[in-house]
């Protein structure tokens, strides 16, 4: 398993302490190098760094007893510079190693440490659950049953990217999360291809989630996604998808069918959207159902499904957006039961976002009417577009 990253980056800035003067007493500003992550997994990567100068710089970097296993794009300049691209190769090896930058100018210098950890290296597990609090994002639907917990969950695109990648409100007793919510577009989803490494969330509790290398047992169930594999497909990303917190014991007909041609219809939409914001969801009400994880835990099954969807296009008539300041909604719920694998069967189950809200008991896309306002998002959320059914 991969080293895992701070939950935010750390900007750590070394100054040339005390401040350097030029002749005549004159203070200069200080020589500062700013490495944004310090700490990366055993993956290739890259990363930004800034340096900012009174003048000319150079940067030097010390690979230890290996060969240079990384490279900038910039190693020298004049004045402040951002933006340098700092990139590395993955370790093959199974011990951690370092690289030392060091910013060097005609006064003085600074430097800082980079550490990459070898491929062995296994993240201690967590005890207790311990939540994030929510940000302002959009896709967020409010936190209000009672038990659950909310996590969420960053990620890195080259150096285009560094952002939430999903978050997921955690049912302890159910040990399922009741809904993952994110956004997506063509950026989001990247490019590579599926990773199948069915992992325990390492955020949380092995007793709260499921363990299901070999998949469930009790009942014809697959291990579904909430947020699907075909969503995030860049390496490193696609492998969060298969943590035991995102998935749910669908029944297979369901999973490999309907289910699946919904998650496709999805991903096309996004594409015509700046972004598409997604809440995917597991309807408990009423669950009888478990079935049972590699080691004999229960694992209850969901009485239905749920996709609730609110795409943003900026200056575009993409499902009457022009009307809605840019913003349209609408949702699908479904039993958890076999159905027809056709259009027509998706768009049966459809619904506006506000009659959802009334079918579950549930506040979805709180942050809406702060940002678009209350007239936009009352259309947004009360109107379906036959747009959605002609793409």
């Amino acid at each position: 398993m991969k080293r895992l990253l701070p939950a935010a980056a750390a900007v750590l800035s070394l100054l040339c302490l005390p401040a350097c003067t030029e002749p005549g007493g004159q203070v200069q500003d200080p020589l500062e190098l700013s490495v944004y992550q310090v700490l990366a997994d055993a993956g290739a990567g890259s990363q930004f760094i800034r340096v900012s100068a009174p003048g000319e710089w150079t940067i030097d970097i010390d690979w230890g007893a290996a060969q240079a296993w990384g490279s900038l794009s910039v190693s020298s300049g004049m004045g402040n510079k951002k933006n340098i691209v700092f990139s590395w190769e993955a370790n093959p090896g199974n011990d951690e190693r370092q690289a030392v930058l060091t910013l060097k100018d005609k006064n003085g210098s600074v430097s800082e440490t980079f550490s990459q950890s070898g491929k062995s290296y296994v993240p201690p597990t967590p005890t207790v659950l311990t939540p994030d609090s929510p940000g302002k994002w959009l896709e967020l639907p409010a936190l209000d049953q009672s038990g659950c917990y909310f996590f969420t969950r960053e990620m890195t695109l080259g150096i285009a990217y560094r952002g939430r990648n999903y978050s997921f409100y955690l049912d302890p007793d159910a040990r399922i999360s009741l809904w993952v919510a994110y956004p997506l577009n063509r950026t989001l989803i990247g490019s590579g291809s599926r990773d199948d490494q069915w992992a325990l969330d390492p955020r949380v509790p092995e007793e709260y989630q499921s363990v299901i290398y070999k998949g469930y047992k009790g009942g014809n169930y697959d291990r579904g996604h909430q947020l699907p594999s075909a969503d995030r497909l860049s390496e490193g990303v696609n492998e969060t998808t298969f943590y035991g917190t995102n998935i749910t014991p669908q029944l297979s007909n369901f999973n490999q069918n309907i289910w699946a041609r919904l998650e496709g219809m999805v991903r096309n939409w996004s594409y015509q959207f700046d972004t598409l914001y997604v809440v995917t969801g597991a309807d408990i009400r009423g669950a009888t159902q478990v079935a049972y994880d590699n080691y004999g835990k229960e694992i209850t099954v969901p009485t239905g499904y749920y996709k609730v969807l609110l795409g943003y296009k900026r200056n575009g008539t993409v499902a009457n957006t022009n009307e809605t300041g840019g913003y349209a909604g609408v949702a699908f719920y479904f039993e958890h039961k076999n159905y027809s694998n056709t259009k027509e069967t998706i768009f049966e189950q459809s619904l506006s976002i506000d009659a959802i809200e009334q079918k579950l008991g549930m506040d979805f896309f709180v942050n809406l009417p702060s940002v678009a306002g209350a007239e936009f998002a009352a259309k947004a959320e009360t109107t379906v577009a036959p747009w959605w059914k002609s793409n």
